[in-house]
């Protein structure tokens, strides 16, 4: 009898691990442009047909990482009607269903960086809709998350390549589960990202644009797939730099993600591809 409980668990064991994309569920209501799901601890995950079976494969495994720790964080988000979208390598944002509508920010818009404030009228304000998000991004956070396939494999096409941007869009969906849950978390990050603004820590990178883009590029140097920063005479590439340069954000993404730093089939995990060739810059922020 043991050796026959042995082969029912492989088999369960397999067939979990085996699990391919499907066609999406007649109650989750998705638009017919998504022709694929796959489950992601609760979350949906859709593409269209186009989008290759191996990289929402790799968008669940990344998922069930992040939340392995904290999975009712998870379950808040699959509550509260939250799904992720990979978009083909010849697909945009704006081909998304729900984003189809979406303008260009305007010049008061917070999340804008200060290179695109300063010169917005040449990089936002004379270009269309789709032209300015076309070339704006290939991912974003929210309740309807999206990210390139290239990106969650890897490929070289991708414009993120280096590091693991669907780390850092996931990473925005987890903070809206903290804010919502763990109020007292929450309040951590935030003295967290006021001690950063107060100091001067990561000085005029991405990170200090807001408390949301703080926290997910945090997370992606947690979990090791985050592109190289320099600055102040200083380089940020593991978690163990990020311990070192910032420990009130680091504890604060410990009560979120224990003590594990890496994920299964995230493609830039402690890649040499995080550093760029050549000389590395003394201050790898944009330069406006």
């Amino acid at each position: 009898m043991r050796w026959r409980r042995g082969l029912v668990l492989a088999a369960i064991s397999l067939s979990a691990c085996t699990t391919l994309p499907g066609a999406p569920p007649t109650g989750l209501g998705a638009e017919a442009f998504y022709a694929k799901h796959i489950d992601a601890s609760g979350i949906p995950i859709l593409s269209s047909r186009q989008v290759p079976d191996e990289a929402l494969l790799a968008a669940r495994d990344m998922t069930r990482g992040m939340f392995a720790y904290r999975p009712e964080l998870a379950e808040w988000l699959a509550a509260n009607d939250y799904r992720i979208a990979i978009i083909a390598e010849d697909e945009a944002l704006l081909d998304l269903p729900d984003k189809a509508h979406w303008t260009k920010p305007a010049r008061d818009d917070p999340r804008l960086t200060r290179c695109e404030i300063k010169h917005y009228d040449v990089r936002i304000g004379a270009k269309t809709d789709r032209q300015y998000w076309d070339e704006r991004a290939r991912a974003i956070g929210g309740k309807r998350m999206a990210d390139g396939a290239e990106d969650v494999l890897g490929l070289p096409s991708s414009r993120y390549y280096g590091g693991t941007i669907y780390v850092h869009e996931l990473a925005h969906l987890v903070l809206d589960a903290i804010q919502a849950t763990d109020p007292e978390l929450y309040s951590e990050v935030e003295a967290a990202y006021a001690n950063a603004l107060a100091t001067g820590l990561w000085f005029e990178e991405y990170n200090t644009t807001t408390i949301q883009e703080y926290w997910a590029e945090g997370t992606q140097f947690w979990f090791n797939s985050n592109r190289i920063q320099s600055f102040d005479g200083r380089r940020i590439l593991n978690h163990t730099d990020l311990e070192a340069y910032d420990p009130q954000l680091f504890a604060a993404l410990a009560k979120a993600y224990g003590s594990s730093h890496r994920l299964k089939s995230d493609p830039f995990w402690m890649s040499p591809a995080r550093v760029p060739p050549g000389p590395i810059p003394e201050n790898t922020a944009e330069v406006c």
